[in-house]
Parts: C-alpha cells; sequence; structure tokens
C-alpha cells in the first residue's frame, strides 16, 4: 500500500512537471504568436452563450473548459494554452480551479492577451468544502455563480463594458444586444421568485452543492450528498436521508459529469429518484428556466 503511494505521488509530480514544462514551451515563443483581434476566450459554456448573445457575429467566441469536462479535474493542454495565447480578450469567471491555478502564469508569460476577472464586484459566498480531485478551494469562495441570475446579470453588465472599451466601433449593437439580454435575465429572476415563492418545503438534495447562490437569492436550502468534495460517510448520509423523509423529499439532483451510482442508493432508501441536470449547458437562459422548474417541482415534493 506503501509503496502505491509513492507511485501515486510521483505521478503527480511527473504531471506538474509536465504541465510546467508545457506552459514553459507555450510562452517560450510568446513573442511569435500572432494575436487574433477578434478572438475572445471565455472560460466555460454558460460564459460563451452571454458572449455570444451580446457580440452577435461580430467576433469569434471560444470556451476553454470543453464539453462534459469537471470544471474542478481540468487542466488546459498545451495546445489550448496556445489558442488562448493568440486571442485578444479572456473573460474569466476568476474562481475556478484552474482559472486561479493558471491565470497567474498566463497573465506574466502574455502580455498580448488582457485578462478580465468578471467575479470581482460580485457577492460572493464562502464555500461549502474543499474538494477533492487533487484540487482545493483554498480560496474559500463558491465558484458557481453563474446559477445566480442576480449575479449573471451583473457579469453581463461587466462583460458589455469590457466589450465595448476593447472594440468601440461596435459600442452601440454590444449596447443594444446586452439591454435585451438584460430584460431577458430580469424576468428570469422575477419567473424564480414567482416559482419558489410557496413550495412545501425549501430544502433540496443535490449530489454535488453547486446551487449556492440560487438556493441564497430564493431562500431555499441546498442540502449536498458530498462531503467536502468526497462521497459522502455513513453518518452523513444519514442525516441527509433523514432530512429528505422528514421534509417529503422525493428528488437527488446530481451534475452530468458525476457518477450516479451514490446517487442512487441514497434515492432508494426514500424511495425517491434521481434527476441529472447540466449547470454547464450552453444555452444558459433556457436551461436556468429547465433546472428552476425542475427544482420547483422537488420542492413540492414531486
Amino acid at each position: 500500500m506503501g509503496l502505491n503511494l509513492c507511485r501515486k505521488n510521483m505521478y503527480k509530480k511527473l504531471a506538474l512537471a509536465i504541465t510546467t514544462l508545457s506552459l514553459l514551451f507555450v510562452f517560450s515563443c510568446g513573442n511569435k504568436t500572432e494575436v487574433n483581434k477578434n478572438l475572445v476566450y471565455v472560460s466555460i459554456e454558460p460564459q460563451k452563450y452571454i458572449v455570444d448573445r451580446i457580440v452577435d457575429t461580430l467576433l469569434r467566441v471560444e470556451v476553454l473548459l470543453p464539453q462534459g469536462a469537471n470544471h474542478e479535474t481540468f487542466e488546459p493542454t498545451a495546445k489550448q494554452l496556445r489558442a488562448l495565447s493568440s486571442s485578444s480578450l479572456y473573460l474569466s469567471i476568476g474562481l475556478l480551479d484552474f482559472e486561479r491555478s493558471l491565470l497567474d502564469k498566463l497573465k506574466s508569460q502574455n502580455t498580448a492577451t488582457e485578462f478580465v476577472n468578471l467575479s470581482e464586484g460580485l457577492n460572493l459566498l464562502e464555500g461549502a468544502c474543499s474538494h477533492g480531485h487533487n484540487h482545493s478551494h483554498s480560496h474559500g469562495i463558491d465558484p458557481h455563480v453563474w446559477l445566480s441570475a442576480v449575479e449573471m446579470a451583473k457579469m453581463t453588465r461587466t462583460i458589455q463594458q469590457n466589450l465595448s472599451e476593447k472594440y468601440p466601433q461596435y459600442d452601440s449593437v454590444f449596447t443594444a444586444n446586452s439591454s435585451t439580454l438584460l430584460i431577458e435575465i430580469d424576468s428570469l429572476h422575477r419567473f424564480m421568485q414567482k416559482r419558489f415563492e410557496a413550495t412545501s418545503t425549501q430544502k433540496f438534495i443535490i449530489f454535488h452543492p453547486a446551487f449556492a447562490y440560487l438556493a441564497r437569492d430564493y431562500g431555499i436550502e441546498q442540502l449536498a450528498l458530498e462531503e467536502e468534495g468526497k462521497s459522502p460517510s455513513i453518518s452523513h448520509m444519514k442525516n441527509v436521508l433523514a432530512q429528505a423523509k422528514s421534509e417529503g423529499i422525493k428528488t437527488i439532483f446530481i451534475q452530468k459529469e458525476f457518477d450516479t451510482a451514490i446517487a442512487t442508493v441514497a434515492a432508494t432508501d426514500f424511495g425517491g429518484k434521481v434527476v441529472v441536470i447540466n449547470p454547464l449547458e450552453y444555452s444558459w437562459l433556457d436551461n436556468m428556466y429547465t433546472m428552476s422548474e425542475m427544482l420547483g417541482k422537488a420542492l413540492n415534493g414531486e
């Protein structure tokens, strides 16, 4: 067992060394990188949706985190970093593990790309855990800000302002498009207020605690099966399931990128069901309506 642990540590150190060498290789030719002035990078798909809505077809928008990847375990490849270094603007959430581990290094090595941290000025929450997977939210901030209509409206304004500053020739288009989008986000917010104001319970179960901001905005409470980013202990599982039974909860939500095995066992215990959601879906607005409807039904014991 000790030998296996040593091997694991050795592999981790080797992986870190390879990543570092890849970064050095990527940026050793930094001056030769040709910047695409119309290329904008974002971290996750929901951001791309917002930026796409604002820029229409005037700019090209690319995403760093691939579809289906877990933002807590994701490590950008050298190819992705090289592509990022050719962009004129990187709009980051600023709180994700892969952003925090690489952003300072990227900034110090790459002077061509302008970096914007969209979390600045938001009403942030402390993280619920220190995640496993060899990653840790040492900063103590919950990164799932895009799952709040309130915070996403703030980010939309920041995105528009930065885009207009970077591309002043398109300011009128960006301003008009963001104004339309903000009206739609406000309609979503009012829909969610109404959906969650009169439910049979204020608690719902989710495998990974991604809905802290949404729960805060509408006075509901998430009960996470995950315990400090790891599989739940027996005592924690019993506590959550006891609350589920007392509250009449019949649904466990789990994100698309997680294994459903534990959630399925837990749901069987109280005769409930598992519902898979995808908080990283590109179509952010439609997805928020869909997830809100699912949450509303779960809060009514359906």
